[in-house]
């Protein structure tokens, strides 16, 4: 799942011009670069001083990001190489990058008073909004899909619910389940909100009260630059909200269930309640939201359509428990028995993500 994940966003990011073996690199380096930002936390407190003592983390962070600048300027640079895109050819993330122009803010420190001047991106900026588009649509989108097949494993009746709209919708001699046939796929999209719901890949948002906010909690004032942390998942279980809050019940967001009309964008300043909010809310929202819940879409579906699902027994079961570092992991990672549902093919065996 998370090779597949991240190919797709490098397709994405670079076009298709990305060889095997370059991808299977930036992935590496990707992994190798979240687990070492996660060793590196304390940096955000004191930066000075803990760099200078653990500067061998430090170090190794750097020789990361040195590696990052040796897989991705080759690839940007190619596309800057190619100013005219063949007719049809959708425009990768980085093209899009390249052609930004933004506030030159050295320019502008000589006054407010200054005139505006607008350049590109440096090589430095380029590189770091594609790790962050390799990162943050891999890495939370691929935690999430492995929650969503683990509960489809356990409920097979659900997992027979979405193959049957699948069939009805898309039809049995359709290629693949397209990015057209998502929006009609009503029960899917059900079955992805209420694993959001149960398990937010993201466990927490963390927000800072601003000057103009007027937050009152339990009668007390919360003051201006208070840090507030947000439990996504424990928003999501609130019984005072959800009927049967820790069962697995898609049909909840179906037009008839509880959850009907629950949206996953609460706007700045609505008044209307929040039920959940997976990807944040309020201007600062996960920018990424459209594009997570299409490829989840997509992955579940063409998944479920292709393969039956079913659970391993003995050591291998499923196990629902979660283990929550800087994102919401099952504790186990997922094994399941793939069965082609071509009856002409046999039995993949165990499947077993990472």
């Amino acid at each position: 799942m998370h090779a597949a994940m991240f190919g797709l966003n490098a397709t994405m990011c670079f076009g298709d011009a990305v060889d095997a073996g370059l991808v299977c690199a930036m992935a590496d380096n990707m992994e190798e670069l979240i687990w070492s930002l996660v060793g590196v936390r304390v940096f955000a407190a004191l930066p000075a001083l803990t760099s200078l003592i653990y500067r061998e983390r430090w170090n190794k962070l750097l020789a990361l990001r040195r590696q990052q600048e040796e897989l991705y300027l080759p690839l940007i640079n190619a596309r800057r190489g190619r100013r005219r895109r063949p007719s049809g050819e959708a425009p990768a993330y980085v093209d899009t990058l390249i052609d930004l122009l933004v506030a030159d803010e050295s320019y502008s420190a000589y006054g407010r008073n200054a005139p505006s001047r607008k350049q590109t991106l440096t090589d430095g900026e380029l590189v770091g909004l594609c790790s962050e588009f390799l990162g943050a649509g891999t890495e939370p989108p691929t935690a999430e899909l492995q929650w969503i097949m683990a509960n489809l494993v356990k409920h097979l009746n659900v997992q027979e619910n979405v193959r049957r709209e699948i069939e009805a919708v898309v039809g049995v001699d359709a290629k693949e389940v397209g990015e057209e046939d998502l929006g009609r796929l009503e029960y899917l999209n059900a079955v992805l909100m209420e694993a959001l719901r149960l398990h937010p890949s993201v466990p927490t948002v963390v927000r800072q009260v601003m000057p103009e906010d007027h937050v009152v909690l339990d009668g007390q004032r919360v003051t201006a630059g208070t840090i507030v942390q947000f439990q996504l998942e424990g928003l999501g279980r609130d019984k005072t909200s959800w009927a049967d809050p820790d069962e697995f019940q898609p049909e909840r967001f179906l037009a008839s269930g509880g959850g009907n009309g629950v949206s996953l964008v609460a706007a700045a300043g609505s008044a209307g309640e929040i039920r959940m909010m997976p990807f944040g809310a309020g201007r600062r929202m996960c920018p990424g939201m459209g594009v997570a819940m299409l490829h989840l879409g997509y992955f579940v579906a063409n998944l479920v359509r292709e393969f039956e699902w079913t659970e391993v027994e003995g050591d291998m079961a499923v196990d629902l428990e979660p283990h929550v570092e800087f994102l919401n992991f099952m504790k186990r990672p997922l094994r399941a028995k793939l069965t082609p549902r071509n009856k002409g093919v046999g039995t993949l065996g165990a499947f077993s993500d990472r």
